[in-house]
C-alpha cells in the first residue's frame, strides 16, 4: 500500500507588551480548545512551538494550558520546537543574541519537560542563508521554512515532499518545506480537501513526507475561525479523518523523520520570507505593482507556474521602509553591542535586552504590529531597563554616535530622568524619554501610504471564516475613508513652519501644512545643541538644552532680508501617549482641563499646556515664554490587521505659533520649555 507521512506544526504567539484580555481571549479561543481536542487522539503526532512571552504568560496566569501541553508533550504526540525565546526576527538581532535567545528557549524546553529541542520554528520564516551557523551553533539541527523559498531556488514543486540539507562554511542544517496549499486549505477549507491533498503524495516506499505548519491563531482567533473549527467540529472531524486513513497516513514530528530519513539532497536557499510578506516590505507604489501583477496572473491563470520568478523585497526592507521601525532596531542593536562588551551584565537586564528584541513591533502586513503603539511601547519599555541597568553597572554613552545609520550622528542629551535624541541630519527629535517611568513620549509612527488603502472603499463589517486572510477585506469602524491623510513631510519634534495667515488648522491636521525650510547646520552647543535652518530671508535658530527632567528651547528668528517681513512662526512638537480618548489621559491648557489627547482644536493666548498621561504618572508641561496661538491635532493612521481596517491614536500634534512682523535684521526671541514631572 503507498503511504505517506505528515507533520502538522503550530506556532503560538502573543507579543511582550500585548494586553492581558488579549492573552486571555486567544487561550480560550485557540490555545486550550486546540489541545484538549489533540487529547482525545493520542495515536496523533504533531509539532509545538510556544513563544516565550507567551510561556511566561502561561506560567503566571494559565497554567492549565500549560499543563495540559505537558501531559502531551510526555505521552509522545507533541514535538517541541525551539526559536529565538521572545520570538526575534534572527536577522534582525546581534549573532550573540541570537545565540543566546534560542538557547533560553532550549533551557526552557529542558526545565519544563526534560526535553531536547533540536527544530526551530524560523520567525516568521525569514531566511537568509548565514543562519545556517547561527542555528548550529545554537544546539539546531533543523528548521522549516515555505515551499518558496524552495521554488525560488528552483527545485521542483514535484520534490518537496522530504527535507534537503544546505550548507554554510561546512556546517549543514535540514531544512523542511511548508506547503503553500495547505496552509492555504488548513482550516477554511473541508478537512477532506487536506486528506486528498496528501493522498497525491503517498508512494510505495512511503519515504514522502509533507508538512504544514503555521500559525496557531488561525484555528479559532482569526474572523470566524472558532465557530468553524470547535462549534463546527473542523478540527475534530480532520484528525477523525487522520485517525480513519492512518493504515496509509502517518501522522509523525520533525524530529523523528529527521532522525530515520537521509535529506533529498542538497540546496541553497535565496533571502527569503513567505511569498505575501515579499510584497508588503517593497515602497507602497511597488508593492501596489506587484499585487495588481499577481491578480492579472492568476487571473490568466499562470499565478502558479511564474511564482517562483517573481520576488518583492527582502524583510531588512521594512527599516528603509518605516524610519520608525529603523530606530527602534538600531537603538537596540546598540545597546546590544556595548552590553556584549561590558563587564557586568545581569541575566536581567538580558532579558530586558530580549524581551526589546520581540519582532511584532518592527513591520507590518496583514499581520506585524508597527502600528500599534502599546508594542512599540513595550519594546522601548523593556530597552530603557537594560540601558538603566547599563548605566547603573557603570556604563557610559557616548554623546555623539550615527544609531541609525544614515550617515549623521545623533546628540544623546541624558539626565537621570530624561533622555533626549537630536538628528544631525534633519535638527529635529527622534525620541524623549521619560525615565523613571521607562516611556519613551515621543513613540509614534506618522500617517504613509499603504499598498491596501485603495481597498478601504470595499471594506465591510461583515466577518466570516471563508478563504485566506490575505484576502478579507473588513473594517472596524464605518467611514474610515474619510480619516484616511498621509503626511506630506517627517512629522518630527522641533519642526520649524513658516506659513501665512490663509493655511489652516485643517491643513496641519491633515499633514499638508510642509515646512519650507533648509536645515543650515546643527552643532555642539556649551550646554546642548543649537539648530539653524533658512528660508529665504528668514533665519531661525534654536539653542536646545537638557538640564535635569527640563529641555528648554531658546528661539530666535531673524529678517536677514532687507524688507519687513509679515508671517507665522509655528514650532512642532509631537507626543504620543498610547491612549488618544482615554478618561486618565488629557490636555490642560493654562492650567485647566482641556479635553482628550485626540482633541482637534485652534486655541489663543495660551501660555501653559500640559499633556497628562494619569495612568502612568507623568505630565508633560510645555511652557511658552510669549503667549502664543495653538492647533492641536491627533495624528491617527488607519491600517490593516488580520480583524480589518482600524483606526489608531499615533500621537497628539501641538503646533504653538506667533504672529511676527519684522523689519529688516530684526529678531523674535523666546523660550519654550519641554519639562516632565511625575503626575502625582
Amino acid at each position: 500500500m503507498k503511504t505517506v507521512q505528515f507533520i502538522f506544526g503550530i506556532h503560538n504567539h502573543q507579543p511582550v507588551g500585548n494586553f492581558d484580555d488579549v492573552f486571555q481571549h486567544a487561550c480560550d479561543h485557540s490555545y486550550l480548545p486546540f489541545l484538549q481536542v489533540l487529547d482525545r487522539f493520542p495515536d496523533i503526532h504533531m509539532a509545538f512551538h510556544f513563544s516565550g512571552s507567551l510561556l511566561e504568560w502561561l506560567e503566571e496566569n494559565r497554567s492549565d494550558v500549560l499543563e495540559l501541553f505537558k501531559k502531551l508533550v510526555d505521552r509522545g504526540n507533541i514535538e517541541i520546537l525551539g526559536a529565538g525565546f521572545y520570538e526575534p526576527i534572527l536577522v534582525m538581532i546581534p549573532e550573540a543574541d541570537k545565540k543566546g535567545q534560542i538557547q533560553k528557549m532550549n533551557r526552557w524546553a529542558r526545565s519544563f519537560a526534560d526535553y531536547e529541542v533540536k527544530g526551530n520554528w524560523l520567525t516568521e520564516r525569514v531566511w537568509e542563508p548565514h543562519l545556517v551557523t547561527s542555528l548550529k551553533q545554537a544546539g539546531i539541527d533543523y528548521t522549516i521554512v515555505d515551499d518558496f523559498h524552495f521554488l525560488s531556488s528552483g527545485i521542483d514543486p514535484d520534490n518537496l515532499n522530504g527535507y534537503y540539507h544546505t550548507e554554510q562554511e561546512g556546517q549543514f542544517l535540514g531544512v523542511f518545506p511548508i506547503s503553500q496549499k495547505l496552509r492555504y486549505a488548513m482550516p477554511f477549507e473541508d478537512p477532506q480537501l487536506t486528506i486528498d491533498i496528501l493522498r497525491e503524495q503517498a508512494s510505495d516506499d512511503g519515504e514522502n513526507v509533507v508538512v504544514m505548519a503555521d500559525d496557531g491563531e488561525k484555528f479559532g482567533i482569526w474572523p470566524g475561525t472558532y465557530d468553524l473549527v470547535y462549534k463546527e467540529k473542523w478540527l475534530e472531524r480532520f484528525f477523525t479523518l487522520l485517525s480513519e486513513n492512518s493504515d496509509w497516513l502517518i501522522t509523525t514530528t520533525f524530529k523523528k523523520y529527521f532522525n530515520a530519513h537521509k535529506p533529498k539532497g542538497l540546496v541553497y536557499l535565496p533571502t527569503s520570507s513567505y511569498f505575501e510578506m515579499s510584497q508588503w516590505t517593497l515602497p507602497t507604489q511597488l508593492g501596489q505593482r506587484m499585487d495588481a501583477l499577481m491578480h492579472e496572473m492568476d487571473e490568466q491563470g499562470r499565478g502558479e507556474e511564474n511564482r517562483p520568478f517573481i520576488k518583492g523585497g527582502m524583510w531588512r526592507n521594512f527599516f528603509t521602509k518605516y524610519p520608525e521601525s529603523n530606530w527602534m532596531q538600531k537603538r537596540i542593536q546598540s545597546l546590544s553591542l556595548k552590553l556584549d562588551s561590558h563587564s557586568s551584565v545581569s541575566s536581567d537586564t538580558m532579558d530586558d535586552l530580549y524581551r526589546s528584541q520581540c519582532n511584532c513591533a518592527f513591520w507590518h502586513g496583514v499581520f506585524g504590529g508597527l502600528y500599534l503603539p502599546h508594542l512599540r511601547h513595550a519594546i522601548y519599555e523593556h530597552l530603557l531597563k537594560a540601558e538603566e541597568a547599563f548605566v547603573k553597572s557603570g556604563g557610559v554613552f557616548h554623546g555623539l554616535e550615527d544609531i541609525d545609520g544614515d550617515g549623521y550622528e545623533e546628540y544623546r542629551l541624558r539626565t537621570e530622568k530624561m533622555q533626549v535624541f537630536i538628528s544631525a541630519h534633519t535638527g529635529t527629535i527622534k525620541e524623549i524619554d521619560w525615565i523613571p517611568a521607562k516611556f519613551n513620549v515621543t513613540n509614534y509612527i506618522q500617517r504613509y501610504a499603504e499598498h491596501y488603502h485603495h481597498k478601504l472603499t470595499q471594506a465591510n463589517r461583515e466577518q466570516h471564516g471563508g478563504g485566506s486572510i490575505h484576502d478579507l477585506v473588513l473594517t472596524k469602524e464605518d467611514g474610515l475613508e474619510k480619516k484616511l491623510f498621509i503626511d506630506s513631510y517627517l512629522r518630527q519634534g522641533l519642526t520649524d513652519h513658516l506659513f501665512s495667515p490663509d493655511r489652516s488648522l485643517d491643513s496641519y491636521y491633515r499633514g499638508e501644512l510642509v515646512p519650507e525650510l533648509e536645515l543650515v547646520e546643527v552643532k555642539q552647543g556649551e550646554a546642548g545643541v543649537i539648530i539653524t535652518t533658512r528660508s529665504g530671508e528668514v533665519s531661525i535658530s534654536k539653542q536646545v538644552e537638557l538640564h535635569d527632567n527640563d529641555l528648554s528651547v531658546a528661539l530666535e528668528v531673524v529678517n536677514t532680508g532687507t524688507e519687513p517681513i509679515d508671517t507665522i512662526y509655528g514650532l512642532e512638537l509631537n507626543f504620543g501617549l498610547l491612549g488618544g480618548n482615554s478618561p486618565d489621559r488629557y490636555y490642560e491648557l493654562n492650567g485647566e482641563h482641556s479635553g482628550s489627547l485626540d482633541t482637534l482644536q485652534a486655541d489663543e493666548a495660551i501660555t501653559d499646556l500640559a499633556l497628562i498621561d494619569e495612568w502612568d504618572n507623568f505630565k508633560i508641561g510645555l511652557a511658552f515664554e510669549q503667549a502664543c496661538d495653538l492647533w492641536r491635532a491627533p495624528i491617527e493612521t488607519i491600517s490593516m490587521s488580520e480583524a480589518g481596517f482600524e483606526r489608531v491614536y499615533q500621537a497628539s500634534s501641538t503646533l504653538p505659533h506667533w504672529n511676527l512682523s519684522l523689519a529688516p535684521g530684526e529678531a523674535f526671541k523666546t523660550t519654550v520649555s519641554i519639562s516632565i514631572n511625575a503626575f502625582k
